[in-house]
């Protein structure tokens, strides 16, 4: 059988599932393939109001509760855990070898790779070296399979954290369903001729590109936590649910960017982009968008290849780039855009991905 896990936080006896929208279109993708859901509860909330000693005591606790959702797995099984987990403890690699000693297939499908921002900063603590050893590194050694965003990180995770490149698969990107697309979508309000789109979080502390953003481009802005003020060439329109977003956009392109500035993709979340697939690279294929990607990101080559948006080294190159580009150039974009939108709302990279592990084994 195959199964996944879906996690729940449970806070004063009310439930709340512990989604966000790239974790719960997984679930949506595999449940619809016949993958059977196992539910692992906990209290994070609980865990941060206790000392560094009764802190162990609930990652036992938590331990416990995973090997105990997992008990009915049995030889030949496959079990896939999206990574990092939330109801996280540092005892989790025993409980990965309890099942691999059991014959169970443990598949890990990445998110986040905390590992990889760490060793972009200057300076690691040994504590928090630790802590990554014990709930990341030894976790990526002793699964079966990991899914990795792309192949940049597959190279990382081999060469760098010395991972068997056989037990490696790229995902390529991440899907994005999008319920009631083809009754809702309206392709009039994505043109050449628009402004750029910029969407996710819009705080200082993570997007201070926004806050750089050349005077002689115009930007539709949607996200949370805007700080700024709107200008001639910047209209702000707030924040949308995940389902709602895609019919709320309009623009010509979608702006995949990260860091401190506009001229290039500096600092930790810049540097991280050359590694990892951003969701917002999904949304806006997904919702019909070409895009306008950071020409040393992972994705870049994706765009490429599928001739699915324009590749820029810096935020001001977007205007040159976009008048090199007639109208029967940007209509071919935007047809190649809807065919890797079709693939991205039904799943086709995920499902993909699993086939892949699926032959390996039968190989």
């Amino acid at each position: 059988m195959n199964y996944y896990i879906r996690e729940i936080q449970t806070n004063e006896g009310v439930q709340k599932t512990a989604g966000i929208k790239a974790r719960d279109d997984v679930e949506r993708i595999l449940s619809s393939d016949g993958f059977r859901e196992i539910i692992v509860e906990t209290d994070l909330e609980k865990r941060k109001k206790v000392n560094s000693i009764l802190g162990i005591y609930y990652h036992y606790e938590t331990m416990c509760k995973w090997n105990n959702a997992l008990k009915k797995l049995k030889k030949n099984d496959y079990l896939i855990m999206q990574f990092p987990v939330i109801n996280h403890t540092i005892f989790l690699n025993h409980t990965i070898r309890g099942l691999q000693k059991r014959g169970v297939k443990v598949v890990l499908l990445i998110h986040d790779l905390e590992t990889i921002r760490s060793s972009l900063r200057k300076e690691t603590s040994s504590k928090q070296k630790i802590r990554l050893n014990l709930e990341e590194k030894s976790i990526l050694k002793g699964c079966n399979y990991i899914i990795a965003h792309n192949f940049r990180m597959v190279d990382y995770l081999n060469k760098t954290l010395g991972i068997d490149k056989d037990k490696l698969i790229s995902l390529e990107i991440f899907d994005y369903l999008i319920p009631g697309f083809d009754e809702n979508f309206d392709g009039e309000k994505i043109n050449k001729e628009s402004p750029i789109i910029v969407a996710g979080t819009l705080r200082l502390h993570k997007a201070k590109y926004v806050y750089d953003l050349p005077e002689n481009i115009n930007f539709n802005l949607y996200g949370v936590g805007y700080e700024g003020k709107e200008k001639q060439n910047i209209k702000y329109y707030g924040a949308f649910m995940p389902d709602e977003l895609p019919f709320a956009m309009k623009g010509s392109f979608g702006l995949v960017w990260d860091g401190e500035s506009a001229n290039t993709c500096s600092g930790i979340f810049g540097e991280y982009l050359k590694i990892n697939n951003p969701h917002k690279t999904s949304l806006y294929l997904a919702s019909g968008i070409p895009v306008v990607i950071w020409k040393k990101a992972a994705l870049a080559e994706f765009v490429r290849k599928n001739n699915c948006g324009i590749v820029v080294d810096s935020i001001e190159d977007i205007n040159q780039m976009k008048d090199l580009i007639n109208e029967n150039d940007y209509l071919e974009m935007k047809r190649n855009v809807m065919k890797i939108s079709k693939q991205l709302r039904s799943g086709y990279y995920l499902l993909n991905a699993v086939k892949k592990i699926m032959k390996c084994e039968e190989n």
